[in-house]
């Protein structure tokens, strides 16, 4: 009976509830916070039971006026972290309307508390060591200063992290107190940091069956014995994942023996498949409908060599080129590429097939980009009136430097070109000149969705026997990368006949103005200037246009129309272009 009575009364407060709950639901609150800053006001509502509470379903009037009453300690209590002891709170509660309460609260937050004293002392290898002298110098707590616990316990979590980047495995807070003195009205605080010894790599632990021991350890940015940190590792395993011999790459850190202050390294490397094939179907302004095929053997032996070659066949012509590639000095940045080649291209203005072996050096020097070279290339051209079979021995050196963040996609950036190359009859070559080039290309943030692009290229060769030399040797402009509004290397001085036949000098210049829109799409207007001229006084042909931009994971694809401004009748031509921004 008494099971049966229990559980008519459970029923009856159940059904009393959604009963009432509609009544209760229909007050509507609005709490407003003034004379503080956002972020004072988003913890001062984190604290506030009256406006962590104000949608419950159940809030009553009696209960808002009872949660109001609790306001101003709770207030006190969130400007506390903030270093605001003394705060002068107003609070006011009306009802504008039935069922309409407005809660308002206005804060003097009175005047901050001062560090009166302030103790930092860590232990003398860390007080050595760079990365801890920045804190030290300049740390974020001083005398005189506001005291603020957020910013004091991110400096004790900044000291704690830094110390397990750097191997202060030990390391522990001997001393960390605050003392508030509301009388004297400042904060003493007293922060003792005993870093203990800095651990050293030790052995260097490698399970692969890939690479060479020897080879693999030149890529190991540190030495057995060196001080611990954690930024180096990082680096090692960024480095062995851009190698793309290893389909994964472990590196961590091991356990230092009892009395010990070495720490293992374990490196723990699985291969990828080393052949590797490619296939591609796709579609360029300058070439037309075009299709790749690739293979690549990497590694091709346990000393990092590399294999592959390339095949493509497009509407102007085709290229089968092949590499093997070997890692030198540093081989994280620096190989020898042995290249063999053969290129057959039919354009507007010439017809050419090239047959290229070479060698290069390719490396960083400093922070640049160099490649020395020695191409010996065999030509058949046809040049309107001009044809023949050119062999030329060509030495030259490049340069190449990038400023800035995002090579893909880039706000602010800026990227610089330099080649310089030759033939001389002395040296095989049937022809002598000597050739320079050079471009430029800055990026400009112009607001948060705005940017300017801006790029430059200039070129010269020096030859007695220009008619003697090849159209791979000679300038074109127009195409996709060039003036857009005209045709593909249709641009330059021209012969009895009109027939386009190449320049001894390259001048191009663009300005761009490009929108985004959305993360994914923007649009651009761009205006470009430029020509092959046999002379700096010749006339330079001028395009104009607008694009579209769509930011794909491997670079923008720009969708440009762009009109032949010089041109009698102004005729319009659609680009399609695809790749990094610098």
């Amino acid at each position: 009976m008494n099971r049966v009575y229990f559980m008519q009364r459970l029923l009856m407060v159940f059904l009393s509830c959604l009963y009432i709950s509609p009544t209760f639901a229909q007050i509507n609150l609005k709490v407003d916070i003034n004379g503080v800053s956002d972020d004072i006001a988003s913890n001062v509502r984190l604290f506030l039971s009256i406006e962590q509470q104000k949608n419950h379903a159940l809030l009553s009037e009696a209960r808002l006026r009872r949660l109001h009453k609790r306001s101003p300690k709770e207030i006190s209590d969130a400007l506390q972290p903030y270093g605001f002891y003394r705060p002068n709170i107003e609070s006011k509660l009306t009802q504008p309307a039935p069922k309409q309460w407005q809660v308002t609260y206005n804060i003097d937050p009175g005047p901050a508390l001062r560090i009166g004293q302030f103790n930092f002392v860590i232990s003398e290898e860390m007080r050595n060591d760079p990365e801890f002298q920045t804190l030290i110098q300049k740390p974020p707590l001083h005398i005189g200063g506001v005291f603020n616990h957020l910013v004091y316990e991110k400096l004790k979590t900044d000291l704690a992290r830094l110390a397990a980047e750097r191997g202060y495995f030990s390391a522990r807070f001997v001393e960390h107190r605050v003392e508030i003195d509301l009388d004297k009205y400042e904060a003493r605080v007293n922060l003792n940091y005993d870093g203990g010894p800095r651990y050293r790599f030790g052995e260097m632990i490698l399970k692969q069956d890939v690479l060479d021991p020897a080879l693999l350890r030149r890529y190991i940015p540190f030495e057995k014995g060196s001080p611990y940190n954690l930024a180096e590792l990082i680096d090692l395993q960024q480095a062995l994942n851009d190698t793309e011999y290893f389909q994964s790459v472990e590196v961590s850190p091991g356990q230092a023996q009892i009395d010990s202050i070495d720490i293992p390294v374990n490196i723990e490397l699985r291969p990828r498949k080393r052949h590797q094939y490619s296939i591609g179907l796709g579609y360029g302004t300058n070439t037309g409908v075009r299709t790749k095929f690739g293979w690549k053997v990497s590694p091709f032996n346990d000393r990092g060599h590399r294999f592959d070659t390339e095949a493509e066949v497009s509407e102007i012509g085709y290229r089968v080129s092949a590499h093997y590639r070997v890692p030198v000095m540093n081989p994280r940045t620096d190989q020898i590429v042995y290249t063999a080649e053969i290129d057959n291209e039919k354009t507007e203005s010439s017809d050419s097939t090239v047959k290229t072996i070479g060698v290069s050096l390719n490396r960083t020097r400093n922070t640049w980009r160099e490649s020395i070279f020695l191409n010996y290339q065999q030509e058949k051209f046809v040049i309107a009136e001009d044809r023949g079979v050119s062999d030329l021995l060509i030495p030259g050196v490049s340069w190449s430097r990038t400023w800035g963040q995002g090579v893909i996609y880039t706000i602010d950036g800026l990227r610089l070109d330099i080649s310089l190359r030759g033939a001389s009859k002395q040296l095989i070559s049937d022809t002598d000149f000597f050739q320079f080039q050079g471009g430029i290309k800055t990026i400009s943030p112009l607001g948060r969705n705005d940017r300017i692009i801006t790029s430059g290229k200039l070129g010269a060769t020096w030859t007695q026997e220009f008619h003697q030399l090849p159209s791979t040797i000679r300038f074109f402009a127009g195409g996709a990368q060039s003036v857009r509004g005209y045709k593909y290397e249709s641009l330059g001085p021209k012969d009895a006949n009109g027939e386009v036949i190449g320049g001894r000098y390259l001048v191009l210049g663009s300005i761009e103005y490009e929108h985004s829109f959305s993360s994914k799409w923007g649009a651009a207007l761009f205006y470009d200037v430029g020509n092959a001229i046999d002379d700096f006084g010749d006339e330079l042909e001028h395009g104009a246009g607008f694009g579209f931009r769509w930011k794909s994971p491997v670079g923008a694809i720009r969708i440009d129309l762009a009109n032949a401004v010089s041109r009698d009748g102004h005729p319009w031509r659609l680009h399609i272009n695809i790749g990094p921004d610098l």
